[in-house]
């Protein structure tokens, strides 16, 4: 299974020369299998650019299909959506899959994402192509084609996002993206179940140690806590993800050299364009 980082920022994008080595889109990233299934996380602004390479295959003609998983409806992972250009070429069928935010429902979110104050679409109804919108609880295990998805509830402020266990071709994701748990070093028993044993584990690392200090309860982690986690959990492999719109490239690098003066687990950074195999 491959991964690759199409956005990797959270909050909002953000662009300039002490941005370029990491990026600067909001959340999205693809896991592919080896006999070529894909799926997607999040659509972020990172998504725009993921467009651009679907269309120059099947998609561009109309006979691409993809799976989108939603961590949460935040804007910094559903701000691509309107942008996504295979969304306008007939012919071309979506799922996007995601649990209902509290007091709404998901597909009535993303409608109003599109809805004429935001939008010119004006509705998920005159995308081109085929948009199937569903809902699960949290906890739900799903079948996605060569994808077996295991799905948590992890705490994100006042409220609650999804966790990911995305296991392929006998490898194994977790993705802990927008997460805060009630202690930095005590992630919750669902979170450690989803990271077990996984080969990598990208995790939240918003903050390093002192900007935590003064972000507690926006529902961000700091470094530390997917260090913690990943010697925790067993995991192979750390991703530091969903970097503070503030942080350079400089600041970044900084962050995975401290992470990893503090584990013998490999850690890097999540960057824009990068991939590798699992």
């Amino acid at each position: 299974m491959k991964i690759r980082y199409w956005g990797v920022r959270g909050s909002f994008a953000m662009c300039g020369k002490e941005f370029l080595r990491y990026g600067g889109n909001t959340t999205s990233v693809e896991l592919v299998t080896a006999a070529g299934a894909r799926l997607l996380v999040d659509l972020g602004t990172g998504a725009t650019e993921y467009a651009k390479t679907l269309m120059a295959g099947e998609f561009g003609q109309g006979k691409g299909t993809l799976t989108v998983l939603l961590s949460h409806t935040h804007l910094d992972h559903i701000q691509g959506l309107p942008f996504f250009t295979p969304f306008f070429i007939k012919g071309n069928q979506f799922r996007i899959l995601g649990a209902d935010p509290a007091g709404s429902s998901l597909k009535g979110t993303l409608q109003n994402q599109l809805a004429p104050h935001y939008s010119p679409l004006n509705g998920l109804e005159n995308l081109a192509a085929g948009v199937s919108i569903e809902s699960f609880l949290p906890g739900s295990e799903l079948t996605i084609d060569e994808f077996e998805v295991t799905t948590a509830a992890v705490p994100h402020g006042t409220m609650w996002t999804t966790g990911f266990r995305i296991k392929a071709d006998d490898r194994v994701v977790t993705f802990l993206s927008d997460v805060e748990y009630p202690a930095p070093h005590r992630p919750t028993r669902e979170a450690f179940a989803l990271a077990a044993g996984a080969d990598l584990l990208v995790h939240d690392a918003m903050h390093d140690d002192a900007a935590y200090a003064m972000a507690r309860g926006w529902g961000h982690s700091p470094v530390s806590a997917g260090v913690h986690l990943a010697g925790a959990a067993g995991v192979g492999k750390l991703v530091l993800f969903h970097h503070s719109p503030d942080a350079t490239d400089a600041q970044i690098d900084k962050l995975v050299e401290a992470a990893q003066a503090r584990t013998s687990i490999p850690v890097s950074a999540a960057a824009e364009g990068a991939y590798h195999e699992v």
